[in-house]
């Protein structure tokens, strides 16, 4: 195997790979990727038996075809603290990968592709096609809230519903609710839900671009993968039943405030220097168009401010995890953000003002 590329060609594909191969090495060539060469492409592909990326580079000047792997976190970091415009030779002699550039040589210790495992996808479900910017915006809008460790497996993911009004996601770690809806997808079919795993949802958001290239969504019941160009991205789903989101909705009497975001989160900021670090509470202590947060701590120290808002609803105590509520403004993109109150016991919800696209909930927390 031998060919020839410049680092600018391949360094973002080796990147995407590394972070998709294995890193705790139960089984060392899952910390590896492949790299395949045929005519004039080189095709990169990286697993870890749950997701697996396959990248093609094309337009690749290839000496001799064949296929090798090697270590995904070692050669991604090389090539990345290459110079932007050198030129690489990949060659494999005597069993290792050697990699040379017009000042430096390396040396890769390999193993062989026929021992390289992939993932096993058959597609009984269907297709369905997307803009990537439209499915990166749903995850990016929506991912802050999947849980991580969860014993609730079906939590450690993000449900994907598509149905004949859209497509929407949803995530929930028991104590804050992120749903993302599109009307932006022309699909006729049946309902579907399925659940991606935490890892394949960060992932993805990464890879997909921002633009309106169409990529194509194939499913199963076991497994989904997103087809762009150049780029194939499969991962297996969560088998299990996702809460019924819809009852964490809080219902009654609302009280709405609005209040100009950047303010917000300068304020939230601060008082998160002096709350408890272990449960970052803040209480707000709500009056006519006026807002109080509150921190402090077990040393004794706290943390006042008041926020100009416009509110009209009546007096309100309540508590919240600061981090909780920074998460979903990082994510809002008007100037002002709506929070709805339906009283000292009930949850939250949160959204941009007059806008039914996100929708953000979080339970309060006692301080």
């Amino acid at each position: 195997m031998i060919f020839i590329t410049k680092k600018s060609q391949i360094a973002e594909s080796l990147q995407n790979a590394s972070a998709i191969a294995e890193r705790r090495q139960t089984i060392p060539i899952l910390a590896n990727i492949k790299i395949k060469t045929n005519k004039d492409q080189v095709v990169i592909t990286a697993t870890d038996l749950e997701v697996q990326l396959q990248t093609t580079i094309p337009k690749i000047s290839v000496e001799e075809e064949g296929e090798i792997t090697v270590s995904a976190r070692k050669m991604s970091e090389l090539c990345r603290s290459l110079p932007e415009n050198e030129n690489l030779k990949f060659e494999l002699l005597n069993g290792k990968l050697h990699v040379s550039s017009s000042n430096f040589i390396a040396d890769f210790a390999t193993l062989s592709a026929n021992d390289f495992p992939e993932l096993e996808v058959n597609y009984e479900g269907g297709s369905l096609s997307a803009s990537s910017g439209l499915i990166k915006r749903l995850l990016t809008k929506t991912s802050f809230s999947m849980a991580s460790q969860d014993v609730r497996y079906y939590l450690n993911g993000l449900l994907l519903e598509f149905t004949k009004e859209g497509v929407k996601a949803v995530a929930t770690d028991g104590h804050r609710l992120s749903v993302a809806n599109s009307k932006k997808l022309d699909y006729k079919g049946e309902d579907l839900k399925y659940i991606l795993p935490r890892k394949a949802v960060l992932e993805l958001a990464k890879i997909l671009s921002s633009d309106d290239e169409i990529v194509e969504i194939l499913f199963s019941d076991s497994h989904i993968t997103i087809k762009k160009t150049n780029l194939i991205f499969s991962s297996k789903l969560i088998d299990g039943k996702f809460p019924d989101y819809e009852k964490v909705f809080p219902r009654g009497k609302e009280s709405s405030l609005i209040v100009d975001k950047t303010i917000l989160q300068s304020a939230l900021s601060r008082s998160s220097v002096l709350s408890n670090e272990k449960y970052r509470g803040v209480r707000f202590t709500l009056s006519i168009n006026n807002l109080k947060l509150t921190a402090n701590n077990p040393e004794q120290e706290m943390a006042e401010e008041e926020v100009d808002v416009m509110f009209s609803g009546g007096p309100l105590e309540i508590g919240f995890n600061i981090g909780y509520l920074l998460d979903v403004l990082n994510v809002i993109e008007t100037d002002k953000v709506e929070m709805l109150f339906y009283g000292e016991e009930s949850s939250c919800l949160l959204r941009e003002p007059e806008s039914t696209t996100e929708t953000y909930v979080i339970m309060p927390m006692r301080l």
